[in-house]
């Protein structure tokens, strides 16, 4: 009796310590310097795109790529549109839009991957919402291998933190996030890549 009691003991441990750090194990930020800075789809694109024309200003890349869902409308304007006027106004010759026709990391990917076709690019540097760094960085490198490929967390703590008990909001991202990487991990990984349709 005093084995069992011992033993799920143990096993309620080390599942609290594991929630515990669930919000963290979804972070990850190495950004290396990059032929092009590529600001992923979804999420808070208005603070990842900042983030990026920032690490663009640095010197982090000379060029940006906003990747826009091209079915998306915002007040009655398409977010393609409404993307690329903000594109020219805010870095003008510097940055373009690259639409989007699935709206997700996977599908994200190939779409990007013939938008870079034509600028001759080696490297990228991905930036995407803190929580969305891991699963990005897994998806990309094996659907983009012929990139280098680094990431850097943009902060969004409306959305998440780390602590994600602390929050109703940061709890919900954890939880969908991590269905998503679990998706990601034991579905997506092992599917064949379907070619992008003109």
């Amino acid at each position: 009796m005093r084995k069992r009691i011992a033993i799920w003991a143990v096993i309620l441990i080390a599942g609290l310590l594991l929630a515990r750090h669930a919000g963290s194990y979804l972070v990850v930020s190495a950004p290396e310097h990059a032929d092009v800075i590529v600001v992923m789809g979804g999420g808070n694109n208005d603070l990842r795109y900042w983030n990026g024309l920032r690490l663009m200003d640095e010197g982090w890349a000379p060029r940006l790529v906003l990747d826009v869902f091209d079915k998306g409308v915002t007040f009655g304007n398409k977010d393609l549109d409404l993307a690329r006027g903000f594109v020219v106004r805010t870095a003008p010759g510097r940055a373009v839009v690259c639409p989007i026709a699935q709206n997700s990391t996977y599908d994200e990917a190939r779409y990007l991957a013939k938008c870079l076709q034509e600028m001759n690019v080696k490297s990228i540097l991905v930036v995407t919402s803190e929580y969305h760094t891991r699963r990005t960085m897994e998806i990309f490198r094996k659907r983009l291998p012929q990139y280098e490929i680094s990431i850097y967390s943009a902060d969004d703590p409306y959305f998440f933190n780390t602590k994600w008990w602390q929050n109703r909001e940061w709890a919900k991202t954890t939880l969908a996030e991590w269905q998503r990487y679990l998706w990601w991990t034991f579905v997506d990984r092992w599917r064949r890549p379907i070619a992008v349709v003109e």
